[in-house]
């Protein structure tokens, strides 16, 4: 389904009729798609919505430059336009980032923060990738570069759905190439029941981020998976499944 919101075309899914909603929202680069194995896990006991945030999947990309603050934004009025109700967040990454602004902001029963940054990090290939060669590349061959970077950081196991045009690829590597905030000020007020769940072996986001994240966020519960890396639904579905599982029963 597609829908208008903030004058963007803005695709999306609904699955199941649950008592609980849960939303959602993928990482960098990636699509709806990201979470097939996740619907299909949950959408008998829960109400599910999936969307393509803008600039990825089907939806239009923004108008201009957006920071994570105005992603979290968008997800507030597309929450709002759906009527949604104080939703269950899981984020991926980049949408764990846009769900940490998101958690602190507005009202949400609660939260999953899954390889998800937020801290500074340092990391040689990554600086190295976002600074030097997407810098520059994304004035030369941004279409390119742009696949290139969705067939490198993401698994093999599924289709992600990618539109190539110039503008199009030019605004997500804008986005992409800009310094992501210090999150610490949102982790802090962060108040509902948080779950981190991080791979060890994680190659995009630093190891020891599900730790520094768990400490800034209190009272919250940290799930560190052995030799997972970035995409631990699609490596480890069933340690994944069981953790959110048994966070979501917890009263």
């Amino acid at each position: 389904m597609k829908k208008q919101i903030n004058n963007l075309d803005i695709f999306y899914q609904e699955f199941g009729r649950g008592k609980n909603t849960i939303l959602l929202l993928h990482g960098w680069g990636q699509s709806h798609a990201f979470w097939q194995n996740v619907i299909s896990r949950f959408s008998k006991e829960y109400h599910l919505f999936v969307l393509d945030l803008p600039g990825f999947g089907l939806s239009q990309e923004p108008p201009e430059i957006w920071s994570i603050k105005e992603y979290a934004r968008f997800v507030h009025e597309f929450v709002s336009t759906l009527h949604i109700s104080a939703p269950i967040i899981i984020g991926h990454s980049f949408g764990g980032r846009i769900a940490t602004v998101y958690a602190a902001k507005y009202p949400i029963k609660k939260l999953v923060l899954y390889s998800n940054g937020g801290l500074p990090q340092r990391s040689i290939k990554i600086f190295f990738f976002k600074n030097f060669i997407t810098q520059w590349g994304k004035y030369l061959f941004p279409n390119l570069l742009y696949r290139l970077h969705t067939i490198l950081f993401k698994p093999k196991v599924y289709k992600n759905n990618i539109i190539i045009e110039r503008k199009r690829s030019r605004r997500v590597l804008d986005i992409y190439t800009q310094p992501f905030p210090n999150l610490q000020k949102y982790l802090e007020k962060i108040t509902v029941p948080t779950l981190i769940i991080a791979g060890k072996n994680d190659y995009l986001v630093s190891p020891h981020m599900g730790r520094r994240l768990h400490e800034a966020i209190e009272g919250s519960q940290l799930v560190e998976v052995p030799n997972a890396t970035h995409f631990i639904h699609l490596e480890y579905p069933e340690i994944f499944y069981l953790e959110i599982i048994r966070f979501l029963s917890q009263k």
